[in-house]
Formats: C-alpha cells, sequence, structure tokens
C-alpha cells in the first residue's frame, strides 16, 4: 500500500488547511480506512458519493452517525445497540464510531453497522493503576501503546472531516460529544441522557460538559421523565431542546430469544424459589454489597432461595469476597456473561432489581416481556415502567426494605403470582412511535 495518502494528509496538516489542502489526503485515508478502491480515483469516487446521498435523500433513507466511548456488555450499550438495529430495518445507512475499540458488545453488532474503531484497543489503565516507580518502568509499554492507540485516533478521525452525515448522536450522556459536534458535518445533532444526572453526576462535571456544548446541540434525547427531569433541572437552558424517547426495546425478538434455550439453572433444591438478578456488576451503580446483606438477612429468616447474578464487571471480585465472607457460597451463584439472558427470565420465580441509581432500567424491562414479578428499588424510571402491588413491587432504596419487600414477594404466593404478568405501559412498548419521533429531529 503505498504511504502518499498519510504523506498527503500530513503536508494538509502543516498547511493549516481544514478542509482545502488537506482534502485528498482526508479522502485518501477515507479509502484507507473504509476500504473503498483505489486512492488513484478519489475524485470519481467522491462524485459518485455525493450522488448516492444525493439519491438516499430523495428515497428517505438517512445517513446516520452514532459515537459510544467503549461498546461492553450493558444496559446503555445494548439500548443502543437496539436503536442503530431498529433503524437498519427502516433502511438507513448506520455507522457506529467508537473511540476504543475491542468492547465485548462490538460481537452482536447488526452486519449492516458499519464499525469504525478510532483507537484499536484499549491500553493505558496499566500504566495509570501502577504505583511506585518500579511499577511504572514495568508498564511503560503500556504507556507507549496508549499514546500510539491516541496517534492512530487522530488519523482515522481525519475522514469524518469530509463526509458529511443527516444527523449524528453522542450515545452517552457522559461522553464529550466534541466529536460530533466539531468533527463530523451534520445539520442535526443529538445528545442522549440516560440516566438522573443527580445521582450519576454529583459533582457537576457532566453538567458543566452539557452546558458548555449546549449551543451546538440540537436535541437532547432523555430515556426517562425523570431523566428529561433532571437534565432541565441541571442544565435549564437545555428546556427547549428536550424531549422523551424510551429505550427500542422489539419485545418480539425478545420473546423469540426466549426460547432459544434450556433452563440455564441448577436444579432446584426442593421447593426453593429462584431469585434473578442481571446487571452489570459495578458496587457504585448496582449495590452489589447491599445485595449480599440482603440476601444473608433472607436467608437468616429462614427462606427456601438461591439468588443468581448473571453479569460481568469490574466488581466481581469485590462481590466474590463479600459472598465468600459472608458464607453465602451456596445461596449467591454468580453465572457469568450470558450471550442469551432470556431463558433465564423464564425460568426464574422472582427478579430483583436492587441497584441505587439507574436510567431506564433493561433488566426491568425484559422481566416483564418475560411475565415474571419484579422487585425493584425507587431509581429514576421505575414508576414509568411498573405499578406498584399490579405489575411489580416497588420499594424504598434501603436495605430494610429491599429486605422487606423481597420477604413479602417470597412468602406470599399471592402476591406473586399477581405481579407475575407481562404488562408495560404502552409508550414503552410502542417502538414505531420512538422511531418515527427520532426520524423527525434526525431530518432536521
Amino acid at each position: 500500500m503505498s504511504s502518499m495518502p498519510t504523506n498527503s494528509c500530513i503536508a494538509g496538516l502543516l498547511n493549516g488547511s481544514k478542509y482545502g489542502n488537506i482534502s485528498v489526503g482526508v479522502y485518501s485515508i477515507f479509502h484507507v480506512e473504509f476500504g473503498v478502491e483505489s486512492t488513484d480515483h478519489h475524485h470519481k469516487s467522491f462524485a459518485s458519493h455525493v450522488q448516492k446521498q444525493a439519491q438516499n435523500k430523495k428515497d428517505g433513507i438517512l445517513k446516520l452517525l452514532f459515537h459510544y466511548p467503549f461498546f461492553k456488555v450493558g444496559g446503555a450499550e445494548m439500548s443502543s445497540l437496539r436503536l442503530m438495529t431498529a433503524l437498519a430495518d427502516r433502511g438507513h445507512d448506520i455507522t457506529l464510531v467508537v473511540t476504543t475499540g475491542g468492547g465485548e458488545l462490538e460481537e452482536a453488532l447488526d452486519g449492516r453497522i458499519r464499525l469504525v474503531r478510532l483507537r484499536p484497543s484499549m491500553y493505558g489503565a496499566k500504566f495509570l493503576g501502577a504505583r511506585g516507580l518500579l511499577a511504572r518502568s514495568a508498564a511503560l509499554p503500556d504507556f507507549l501503546a496508549y499514546l500510539t492507540a491516541r496517534a492512530i485516533g487522530g488519523i482515522r478521525m481525519l475522514p469524518f472531516f469530509l463526509r458529511r452525515y443527516d444527523a449524528s448522536a453522542t450515545l452517552l450522556h457522559g461522553t464529550s460529544t466534541w466529536f460530533c459536534r466539531r468533527v463530523v458535518r451534520a445539520p442535526s445533532r443529538m445528545h442522549f441522557i440516560r440516566n438522573d444526572l443527580k445521582h450519576v453526576d454529583p459533582s457537576g462535571r457532566v453538567a458543566k460538559a452539557i452546558r458548555h456544548a449546549e449551543p451546538e446541540i440540537d436535541y437532547y434525547v432523555c430515556v426517562s421523565q425523570t431523566a428529561h427531569q433532571s437534565l432541565i433541572a441541571a442544565v435549564p437552558e437545555t428546556a427547549p431542546k428536550a424531549t422523551v424517547v424510551y429505550n427500542i426495546l422489539n419485545p418480539d425478538e425478545m420473546r423469540q430469544r426466549m426460547t432459544k434455550g434450556g433452563d440455564p439453572f441448577p436444579p432446584r433444591r426442593g421447593d426453593e424459589l429462584r431469585i434473578l438478578t442481571v446487571c452489570r456488576l459495578s458496587e457504585m451503580a448496582k449495590g452489589l454489597t447491599r445485595m449480599v446483606r440482603v440476601c444473608q438477612r433472607l436467608a437468616d429468616a429462614g427462606l427456601a432461595f438461591r439468588w443468581f447474578v448473571v453479569g460481568d464487571g469490574n466488581d466481581r471480585a469485590l462481590l466474590e469476597n463479600a459472598i465468600r465472607k459472608a458464607g453465602l457460597e451456596n445461596r449467591i451463584i454468580l453465572m457469568g456473561r450470558f450471550s442469551n439472558p432470556f431463558p433465564a427470565y423464564v425460568h426464574a420465580d422472582v427478579v430483583a432489581m436492587v441497584s441505587y441509581y439507574e436510567g431506564l432500567c433493561g433488566m426491568v424491562n425484559e422481566a416483564k416481556i418475560a411475565g415474571r414479578a419484579v422487585v425493584a428499588t425507587k431509581v429514576s424510571g421505575i414508576d414509568e415502567q411498573l405499578v406498584d402491588g399490579e405489575t411489580g413491587l416497588i420499594v424504598d432504596n434501603n436495605e430494610d426494605a429491599i429486605v422487606e419487600g423481597m420477604q413479602r414477594v417470597l412468602t406470599d404466593t399471592k402476591l406473586r403470582s399477581k405481579i407475575s404478568n407481562d404488562y408495560l405501559p404502552p409508550a414503552l412498548l410502542d417502538d414505531e412511535a420512538k422511531l418515527d419521533k427520532l426520524e423527525q429531529m434526525m431530518q432536521g
């Protein structure tokens, strides 16, 4: 492969031009990064590219770019994946740009979604975590790899100065919107707010960044009424641009996945009940050690159950240690990450969401589509998902209230049967209305 594209681009950068002198070099790198034929034909290809965009616009096909920092397995990532897939189903041209590649959920991306990794992989954590001169010296290759990845990211970013999109969206509230505002050329710019800012942003750092970028953002897409209210409370100037669009659910696809697999749990011991929690293992958000304490108190009360946790995360070791110290190895069973968790919902008796905070909890939506009984702490958006005492049990967000609620559901057969239904509010289920609303914003 010729080095000429990179050299042309460097020359353009040295000339200090944004769109003029570097256009050939940047568009050449576009060819290199995205696999478009020979760079000798870039002018002809560019004309074809413009013609294709014009035809797409005529056909109602939108060219959309979404930005995410790192596409790991998590609730926000799954919601983003369903959104992009649903838009691809409508025929739109979808590009996902991740700041850092290598996230586990990349494998689940629909083949119609174009994936661009700015930085090839995650580097730098070893160096930052090293303590002392000797440890830092040993981790120096990781730091050099990080610097190299940043340089590669800068080069891979250059083609986006020239490409035109109908809309660009930053899919996570804590992610900088700089790439979508200053690099991507799109008339409609969106920022997704996926959580209650007063809980996830106590320092005000995220609110400050949102306020700074607000003049260049056209729409704020909040995934719950609570997230919407918290955004306006934190950054009042966003109010005219903020709206609520619930996460795409695709319940038919969820039901189909429920049939793809058998019972994932070990055989029941007598008349024990199965409690299920599906979550990313994060102590700060999910209250893992509090969950262990709740389990201990339920076991001390003589209740027959096992608590199965599906998921993985950075705090797995913390949770394992808490389970071991409490002697609950036979009560709390860590199942690890499932590529398809839906059969687990089908074969559980109670789904427990005991988080400190959520945006609009995906586990609750999935559990209700599976018709399970749900016990949930009072977090943002939960009142938009459950009717207390009818479709689930909502408890105060403290240990005593969780224990009391879990005891009620585990011992009261009538209550457990009553709330074991598949009801969700129509606004949460109407994916077509959500997509129609998003398309209107994306069209500008």
